[in-house]
């Protein structure tokens, strides 16, 4: 299945999605407006800081959102808050190799690893990044930033 049919698959199902303040709420983040998040992550992607040392974030990824294969040059763990997110390893695009990442599941990326990720519905993440911060995609293609492409 490729990027496009996962998308349009799970937006079908979007309309089950919980309302933001309603997720804010179950997180216990309140209902602040949340500011954009890096457009390295693509469009719909919001994010609230939580602790600048060591940098911690709240990233909220939209229903059918999908990230590409890439990179980052810091390890990164993530605790998923509500919501699932999807996760694979290697540098091309296989939703066979999915692992579900449920709300209080955690998982790490160790720095340098190829991995994927996608979620069907609204996804909100506690995210540690252990160092800098960047990300680097396999293919261009795959990376929304415009100065990129």
């Amino acid at each position: 299945m490729d990027r496009r049919a996962f998308l349009l698959g799970t937006l079908a199902g979007s309309v089950l999605a919980a309302p933001i303040a309603a997720a804010a709420q179950q997180v216990g983040i309140g209902s602040s407006e949340w500011p954009p998040g890096p457009k390295g992550l693509g469009p719909g992607v919001s994010m609230l800081v939580v602790n600048r040392h060591p940098h911690t974030l709240h990233v909220r990824y939209p229903a059918g959102h999908t990230v590409g294969p890439h990179r980052h040059i810091s390890g990164e763990d993530v605790t998923v808050l509500s919501g699932t997110l999807l996760i694979g390893w290697g540098e091309v695009w296989d939703p066979t190799k999915f692992k579900a990442v449920r709300a209080g599941e955690n998982v790490v990326v160790p720095p340098g690893v190829v991995h994927f990720s996608a979620v069907r519905e609204e996804t909100v993440m506690e995210v540690k990044i252990l160092g800098p911060y960047s990300i680097e995609y396999i293919l261009d293609a795959d990376d929304p930033r415009p100065e990129k492409r």
